[in-house]
């Protein structure tokens, strides 16, 4: 076959074009410390850096949501144990208090205390985080407490009520068996029935205030006078149910006390968080809410979630509220009520031992603060899981940030190496040429 000079002049140009790729593509390599720039230049560490880089971001991001979680734990933990030191304080002062010696001026400074811890109670029940309220579940930008007077929503209340939730006080000589509502001050027009056997009798509701009655069914004192059957006395301004007996049989399935609530002041709960209520503000667009029972779920991990936040409504309940307003109650109203039996204005039955009070309340913070600390318990282990996921993710992390740099990274010293035999190539080449193409047209001519 003819060689002739154009073909081997086109033969050095590709040789030098390739010679020169090839250079420049190791050149690229030692620039950018990758091996490759583009996909096409190997399909396979292409494909793999991909995953690799999608499993490295999602690391990442997961870490940052373990961060995050971890976060609002530690604000809710702080907040279970302010909560448990402010009830372990009212438990104490219970324990001092349980003498019947003390003086009206330690009295006052124990509802002063108790007053003083339950305000700080309600602030470390609406702690929050990053501007969301901690313990209200999805409803993040409501409070779980009232902190200040409200009296521009109006809710209907319609709770239901076991056996096991009927209270039997004896106080002095007498007996009488109630129902403490959540709140008090309540509205007029509360309607109590009582279902036995899958039949509901509606009782009649005797409205009561303190101040009406100068005996002895009184908000802060007892013994309260029993209803006659088929009767109930509401004491609106405690919220209290006082049954007859007679009425609460031992076949008694369910009671419903319907109530409506309009003047809220601080240290209430949030009805929306604790209970299914209407608010009725306008009549003609009430709004429904149902309690909160929502779990805030952070995803850790692959096909794995946990649980960031504990309900409020689960620790600080009615129950302790209520025991706190009641105790406060007795020892407010403890000298005015032996004034009016040493003067007669009141049956000597009505003498309540303030030590007992005090006694009783101490197995009560007991029971709250069992309460209390299953909760931080179950908090406690999220956390411990939670150390325990964020430990794997930093292990993870690391294991794929190796395979990604072994998978895409150049080895600095092969490249280099290859880059100086490419370049002898390529200079070899150069020199090639220049021989070749050294003949001038004179030389051809002749």
């Amino acid at each position: 076959m003819r060689i002739t000079n154009r073909m081997m002049v086109n033969n050095m140009l590709l040789g030098l074009n390739r010679n020169t790729q090839r250079l420049n593509d190791i050149y690229m390599q030692m620039n950018t410390l990758k091996k490759i720039q583009k996909p096409s230049d190997d399909p396979i560490i292409a494909g793999r850096a991909l995953k690799f880089r999608t499993n490295v971001a999602e690391l990442k991001q997961y870490q940052d949501n373990v961060k995050q979680a971890r976060s609002w734990m530690e604000t809710t933990e702080q907040a279970l144990k302010n909560m448990r030191s402010i009830l372990d304080s009212m438990r104490d002062r219970c324990i001092q208090a349980t003498s019947d010696t003390l003086t009206t001026e330690e009295r006052e400074k124990i509802v002063h205390e108790l007053r003083q811890l339950k305000n700080q109670l309600v602030l470390e029940g609406n702690v929050n985080y990053a501007g969301r309220y901690a313990f209200t579940g999805f409803k993040t930008d409501t409070k779980l407490i009232y902190d200040e007077k409200d009296s521009s929503r109006t809710f209907q209340l319609d709770l239901n009520y076991a056996k096991e939730d009927i209270e039997n006080i004896k106080m002095s000589e007498l007996e009488f068996t109630r129902i403490r509502l959540p709140y008090g001050n309540i509205d007029v027009g509360t309607t109590v029935q009582v279902e036995d056997g899958g039949v509901l009798t509606a009782l009649t509701v005797v409205e009561k205030e303190s101040t009406d009655l100068p005996t002895a069914i009184d908000s802060g004192d007892g013994p309260y006078d029993l209803p006659p059957a088929g009767t109930v006395y509401v004491l609106r301004d405690s919220g209290e149910v006082i049954f007859n007996p007679l009425d609460l049989p031992d076949t008694l399935t369910n009671i419903e006390i319907s109530f409506q609530k309009t003047n809220f002041i601080e240290g209430d709960l949030r009805p929306e968080h604790y209970y299914a209520c209407t608010d009725i503000t306008d009549p003609t667009n009430p709004i429904d809410y149902v309690p909160s029972y929502d779990e805030m779920k952070y995803e850790v991990s692959t096909n794995s979630k946990i649980t960031v936040n504990t309900l409020g409504n689960s620790i600080i309940t009615p129950e302790l509220m209520q025991d706190i307003d009641e105790l406060i109650r007795y020892v407010e109203t403890y000298d005015k009520r032996m004034e009016e039996i040493e003067a007669g204005l009141r049956p000597k039955t009505d003498e309540i031992s303030l030590g007992r009070i005090f006694d009783s309340m101490i197995g009560k913070f007991d029971n709250h603060m069992a309460t209390l600390s299953t909760q931080h318990a179950d908090l406690g282990s999220r956390m411990k899981r939670l150390e325990f996921i964020e430990n794997r993710l930093s292990s993870d992390e690391v294991n794929f940030t190796e395979l990604m740099s072994a998978n895409e990274d150049a080895d600095l010293e092969e490249v280099y190496t290859q880059f100086s035999i490419q370049q002898s190539v390529y200079l070899s080449s150069l020199m090639a040429t220049s021989r070749i193409i050294q003949p001038t047209l004179v030389d051809f001519i002749r």
